[in-house]
């Protein structure tokens, strides 16, 4: 699309007003930002409290070692009288996040839930899907009268996605039953407070996305549980 020099101006005067956005956050710098927020590494899993009945795979797989992966997309709405800006860092964390935290919440809840329950057979778990994605929005509008009036709005906007658990229970080398577990994510968006720093609430979604995954994996055991 071309844009006139005054639909130009439009669109700089628009970015100029997403300061969230526009100005102080860049793909690298919130990148830098999460990783150290996991001490620039994966979590690590207790290998030392996980039962010798549970084992682990996952679908889920990185080709780097980085913590996250975040990108810059902006969407233009140009109309006659109004004018809007979705700009929005959408960031991918590294699925060994989610792994670890399933694993290490599955294992400290196995010696109190499962173990009974397997009594000698061996079980098999491998985490088809978990959510790991998550945007910083950032939407300004624009209404053109005699005057431009402006508003924006910004917003953590996590992934909806599901966590996906397959299973299969052995007794020796015979699959003895076998399913998938869907755990529904409850994450919701998250405005903003007023003056808060968007290092601020990434750290907040970051806590709240470590604590919903092992809520999740809670659940999991819950299901396991009832199904073997």
């Amino acid at each position: 699309m071309k844009f006139s020099k005054n639909q130009k101006l439009t669109i700089a005067f628009l970015l100029s007003a997403s300061t969230i956005l526009s100005s102080c956050v860049t793909s690298n710098k919130m990148d830098a930002y999460i990783s150290e927020q996991y001490n620039n590494e994966i979590p690590r899993v207790n290998k030392k409290k996980q039962p010798a009945e549970i084992s682990y795979s996952s679908a889920l797989h990185s080709t780097t070692s980085d913590i996250s992966s975040t990108e810059s997309h902006t969407k233009i709405l140009p109309l006659i009288f109004y004018w809007a800006i979705d700009d929005r860092k959408i960031c991918t964390l590294n699925p060994g996040i989610a792994a670890a935290d399933i694993e290490n919440t599955v294992n400290k809840m196995a010696n109190k839930a499962l173990n009974q329950k397997l009594s000698g057979e061996k079980l098999e778990l491998t985490v088809e899907q978990a959510p790991a994605n998550f945007s910083l929005v950032d939407k300004t509008h624009a209404i053109w009268l005699i005057y431009a009036i402006h508003w924006e709005k910004v917003y953590i906007e996590p992934q909806a996605k599901d966590l996906v658990v397959s299973y299969k229970l052995y007794k020796d080398e015979n699959i003895l039953k076998s399913g998938t577990i869907t755990i529904k994510n409850t994450e919701k968006n998250k405005g903003l407070r007023f003056f808060q720093s968007w290092k601020s609430a990434i750290s907040e979604h970051l806590a709240e996305y470590d604590g919903n995954v092992s809520a999740m994996s809670q659940q999991l055991v819950d299901q396991l549980q009832q199904q073997l």
